[in-house]
């Protein structure tokens, strides 16, 4: 049977480790996974890098967002919008990284935030949450 790669969404907290980042990113490149995210989550790990490492200008973070996209030129969702309202979340700001995900059919959510994606709230919609730990141990195991 062929390999089918999971289409994942990376959450915010995600691509903030460097490394973290490019290894993720390089397992869709590699077709591994099918990537997504939307421009808000983009902002959200840009804005968070900013305040933890003060030393990264913007222009560094511009340029970190826009290969992600020049590499992954599918990975960005949009019209998730509408949706948004339907997703109950115990934190609110966090609705439309799930609607991203209902949008694009992904399958699974990857985040370290992991309490703040109840899975009872993720099946009504079809998705899981995975840490990136859990994540590449269980992509390893299927590609193995």
């Amino acid at each position: 049977m062929a390999f089918e790669p999971p289409v994942v969404v990376y959450d915010a907290c995600v691509p903030s480790p460097f490394h973290l980042r490019n290894l993720l990113i390089q397992c869709a490149v590699d077709r591994l996974v099918e990537a997504r995210w939307i421009d808000e989550i983009h902002d959200e790990w840009m804005r968070s890098l900013s305040v933890n490492d003060p030393k990264l200008s913007a222009k560094q973070l511009i340029a970190a967002r826009d290969l992600m996209n020049a590499v992954l030129p599918n990975a960005t969702v949009t019209g998730y919008e509408a949706v948004i309202p339907s997703i109950a979340l115990p934190d609110l700001d966090d609705r439309h990284v799930v609607a991203a995900a209902v949008t694009a059919h992904v399958s699974v959510i990857v985040t370290w935030n992991v309490r703040d994606f109840p899975a009872a709230e993720l099946r009504k919609h079809g998705l899981i949450r995975q840490t990136p730990d859990i994540f590449l141990t269980n992509l390893y195991n299927q590609k193995g």
